[in-house]
């Protein structure tokens, strides 16, 4: 009888020490895939980093080069601005080469169409609803105010 007890005991130890290792089986399986799981995100991450950065040097180049081809900026003496100067512009119409058609009135209506190029230079383009065209100008700030030449025109 004490032999069948010692040999029910070790089976039941034996049963605990197998549902422990399935549990631990289990639990190392589960840790297993999670493993694996983060390691395919972590590759993929890394590839997409990998194309962003090359996306980045990219754009880099392209702003450099698209830097290096915009004239410098004009430099008005202190209380002159963009918008002041396009409303001188715009009084003087005997600089448009153009007059209007159909009953329409040669003018600036889009100062967004108006540009500033280098320290002296304007383009700009003016319209009557009709026909419209550009103006290429030479500007000059004097004490007594701007002093505008038309040097050449384009009609559309």
């Amino acid at each position: 009888m004490l032999i069948v007890l010692v040999i029910v005991i070790r089976n039941e130890n034996f049963f605990e020490r197998q549902a422990k290792q399935k549990l631990n089986s289990k639990k190392m399986t589960m840790l297993l895939c999670i493993t694996l799981v983060l390691m395919v995100i972590s590759i993929y991450l890394g590839v997409k980093l990998h194309d962003l950065n090359g996306k980045l040097v990219s754009l880099q180049r392209a702003y450099q080069d698209l830097s290096a081809s915009i004239p410098p900026s004009p430099s008005w003496p202190e209380g002159i601005t963009r918008d002041g100067m396009i409303d001188q512009l715009v009084k003087n119409k005997e600089l448009f080469p153009w007059h209007g058609v159909l009953g329409g009135t040669m003018d600036i209506y889009d100062q967004n169409q108006v540009w500033f190029i280098g320290p002296a230079w304007c383009m700009a383009y003016i319209e009557d609803g009709h026909m419209g065209g550009y103006m290429l100008l030479r500007y000059k700030i004097t004490k007594e105010g701007i002093e505008w030449r038309l040097i050449d025109s384009e009609e559309l």
